[in-house]
C-alpha cells in the first residue's frame, strides 16, 4: 500500500513566489502611472473649469480681478490665481510631501487666452503630454 503524497514541494512555492514577484515588478510602476495620469487629468479639468469662471466673471465685470468662487485645489495640487484686470494665470502647484510631489509634468498653468503649459516638468515633455488632448 502506497501513500499518496500531497500538497506543494518547496520548489512549486518558490515559483509560484517567483511568479508573482515578477508580476508585482511589471504591473506596479504601470498602476503608478495609470493612477497619476487620473491626478492630471483632474487637476487640469479643475484648472479649465476655474478659468471659466473667471471668464464670466470677466463677461459680467470687464476685469478678472475680485473674482470670487475660485478653488483653492485638491489633496495634491494647490490652485493659485494670478489676477490683473485684462489678464489672468491659473497656477496648479504640486503639493510637498503628497503622492504627485515627484510627478513628472510638474506644475501646470493655463492663461486666459487658454495658453496651457506645465512649470518645472521633465525636460522633453510637451504641454499635449501632461494635459491630454
Amino acid at each position: 500500500m502506497r501513500r499518496s503524497n500531497r500538497g506543494f514541494t518547496l520548489i512549486e512555492i518558490m515559483i509560484v513566489i517567483a511568479i508573482i514577484g515578477i508580476v508585482i515588478t511589471i504591473g506596479y510602476p504601470s498602476l503608478t502611472e495609470y493612477v497619476n495620469k487620473g491626478r492630471r487629468t483632474e487637476v487640469a479639468g479643475l484648472l479649465s473649469e476655474q478659468a471659466q469662471i473667471l471668464e464670466r466673471y470677466y463677461s459680467k465685470n470687464n476685469v478678472y480681478t475680485n473674482a470670487t468662487g475660485l478653488s483653492a485645489g485638491n489633496d495634491f495640487y494647490t490652485i493659485t490665481p494670478t489676477l490683473t484686470d485684462q489678464t489672468f494665470l491659473l497656477t496648479a502647484v504640486r503639493k510637498a510631501g503628497k503622492a504627485m510631489a515627484a510627478d513628472k509634468c510638474g506644475d501646470f498653468t493655463i492663461t486666459n487666452t487658454g495658453v496651457r503649459s506645465m512649470v518645472n516638468a521633465t525636460a522633453g515633455l510637451v504641454a499635449k503630454d501632461c494635459w491630454g488632448r
